[in-house]
């Protein structure tokens, strides 16, 4: 945890993908993904709540854009 991997990854991706604006969404308590998500450029522009599977309860998700 906190190896630089995922930003790593995103800023590879980032480099393939040109659409932009480009969209994420993460769950809005889960800080690491988050600030990979900013450290990339995205900002948050709002929430939703929605259902998490992997959780099995709606939460907070936090809705980015990049460009």
């Amino acid at each position: 945890m906190g190896q630089g991997v995922a930003t790593q990854a995103l800023a590879q991706f980032l480099e393939l993908v040109l659409v932009r604006p480009l969209y994420a969404r993460a769950a809005s308590d889960n800080l690491g993904s988050l600030r990979v998500l900013q450290k990339a450029g995205f900002a948050i522009t709002g929430t939703e709540t929605s259902y998490a599977p992997a959780r099995n309860a709606e939460i907070e998700e936090s809705i980015l854009r990049l460009g």
